[in-house]
């Protein structure tokens, strides 16, 4: 047998300590020693170590019984950014997943120098903002409209972005914490896993300004051979129809995207889905009609895959169970071999998915090492 030394003993209590913090999402010193069977002066001598190395932080109290009030102690959190051919979207996620603070910028991307130095300054601004140390940064997630490499060092394609030069070292050189890319449906695929831990084989539609699609294979990315997989929005919808942006006719993303909705320049999905639901004929004609199309896609697609169907993206937020169910009924009424099972989900309802599953990339890997 394995003798048990002093330092494996430490190790292994400020393990514990920091799982059950975690777990329990908040915990007071008395509460941790009371549930790990600990004395007060072990739980104490850990949860300054923790402190220390940022892994905890203090936060409030707990309400008194009488005497002193307990401290509270809780985990720290990662950044997460979303870059899309005009704006910036910036994210902080806890340790949980959860957005506590978000920030959206407009500006136009280009692949230049001066470009990663200001994304690397709007980082900077962005954490000083959050009032903590940058040491309690986990890493920075950077979710991209564009293919990557399979090894997510450079972009492969993107039409939108207009470069296939960008490599995650021109992001590096300007940040000064661990930083990745991710393909934002991807980023956004996988924060629907964190927040979903029921769904196996899905095919996620991210209903954004472009529409993209990842397809979930027993819970796991399917990257396909080129990295590639799941790329939905470019199959063809109406042969000869619409001209999309990847310049050919009749694509998905031409007839299901969000600027067919609203104003290019504004982009106020809000205000959109509030004249929707207030009865406005005009938003309620065009939601008709990508309804419509969309369920001629989803069709198609339940047909191949034969998985649920998860409607997320800005869209997907603003989408309720009347939404859904018009939809599904649409695509059973044209399509005699739809599932007779609700098949069309409605997704994790956040504007900012995209950037929250770039910045949960982190939190899932620091978790899993625990």
């Amino acid at each position: 047998m394995e003798k048990i030394t002093a330092e494996t003993m430490r190790s292994y209590n400020r393990r514990q300590i920091f799982n059950h913090i975690y777990f329990n999402k908040r915990s007071s010193r008395q509460e941790i020693a009371d549930t790990l069977h600990l004395s007060l002066t072990t739980v104490t001598q850990n949860l300054k170590m923790l402190e220390e190395e940022n892994l905890i932080e203090r936060s409030g109290y707990f309400q008194s019984t009488g005497g002193r009030k307990c401290v509270a102690y809780s985990c720290v959190s990662s950044i997460g950014a979303h870059i899309t051919a005009h704006h910036l979207r910036l994210v902080a996620v806890d340790m949980y997943g959860n957005i506590f603070k978000r920030r959206r910028i407009t500006e136009n991307y280009c692949h230049s120098r001066e470009y990663y130095q200001q994304f690397g300054a709007h980082i900077d601004t962005f954490i000083r903002s959050l009032n903590i140390s940058p040491k309690r940064v986990l890493g920075v997630g950077i979710a991209l409209t564009a293919l990557l490499s399979k090894d997510r060092q450079h972009i492969a394609k993107s039409v939108l972005l207009g470069t296939t030069e960008a490599q995650l070292a021109d992001f590096k050189e300007f940040l000064s914490y661990p930083c990745q890319l991710f393909h934002d449906s991807e980023a956004a695929a996988d924060a629907e896993l964190w927040f979903s831990p029921g769904i196996t084989d899905a095919l996620y539609l991210g209903l954004n300004h472009h529409l993209n699609g990842t397809l979930i294979m027993n819970r796991k990315i399917h990257a396909g051979k080129e990295y590639s997989g799941g790329l939905v929005e470019h199959i063809t919808l109406y042969p000869g129809g619409r001209k999309c942006y990847c310049g050919k006719q009749g694509c998905f993303s031409a007839y299901c995207s969000g600027h067919l909705l609203v104003d290019d320049q504004t982009r106020d999905y809000e205000h959109f889905f509030q004249l929707l639901r207030s009865g406005s004929r005009e938003e309620s004609e065009k939601w008709q009609l990508f309804l419509e199309d969309l369920s001629v896609a989803i069709g198609s697609l339940s047909a191949l895959l034969d998985c649920d169907i998860i409607l997320g993206g800005t869209i997907g937020a603003y989408m309720i169970e009347d939404d859904r169910r018009r939809l599904q009924q649409l695509v059973r009424s044209d399509y005699h071999y739809a599932p007779s099972s609700d098949f069309i989900c409605l997704g994790y309802k956040d504007v900012d998915i995209c950037a929250c599953g770039a910045a949960i990339s982190y939190v899932d890997e620091f978790v899993k090492s625990l």
